[in-house]
């Protein structure tokens, strides 16, 4: 793993130290109001009950500390793991520079991120806008997260990550 790190010019730390990490909470921040606000207006129909049980049985403290364990998971599974592995194997096929990293970072977040969230997924009562509200929170975040791990740092996509969920919780009890 740490070859293809190295070979992809990939980093566990902060590529740019404090503006990798200002760019990460930034991000995220900003990602984490965004989805609070999309449940809370065009995607309202589509928030899964699951999501309303959580902020009603949970404290802002219990939440944070269930999805630090969560994004934490994310990051090590589908950004190191995912990321990286499939970043490699498209260099070895001859892709270079982001071309290698994009399908990578997309597949992560589109293909393999589902299939870990089974669960999850099949308690959702589906419908157009429910995939819409995937696509557009879910499916960017990883985007998001895998994007900050490439371009700053392993550590930036986990604080991106964790960022988003810190702005999120204020704001669940809008769309709740």
């Amino acid at each position: 793993m740490l070859r293809a790190l190295r070979d992809l010019g990939l980093c566990l730390t902060l590529r740019e130290g404090g503006r990798s990490l200002a760019v990460a909470v930034a991000c995220g921040l900003t990602f984490g109001a965004w989805m609070a606000l999309a449940d809370a207006t065009m995607l309202r129909g589509a928030v899964p009950p699951i999501q309303r049980e959580m902020v009603a049985q949970f404290t802002i403290a219990q939440r944070l500390a269930f999805n630090w364990w969560g994004a934490l998971g994310d990051e090590v599974a589908l950004r190191l793991g995912v990321v990286t592995t499939l970043a490699w194997l498209a260099r070895r096929c001859g892709l270079g520079g982001w071309r290698a990293f994009w399908p990578a970072i997309l597949a992560a977040a589109l293909l393999v991120w589902p299939l870990t969230v089974l669960p999850y997924l099949s308690s959702l009562h589906w419908s157009a806008l429910a995939l819409v509200r995937e696509v557009l929170l879910h499916g960017a975040a990883g985007v998001l997260w895998g994007w900050l791990y490439c371009r700053h740092g392993w550590l930036a996509g986990l604080a991106g990550h964790w960022a988003a969920h810190v702005a999120l919780q204020p704001l669940l009890w809008i769309s709740s």
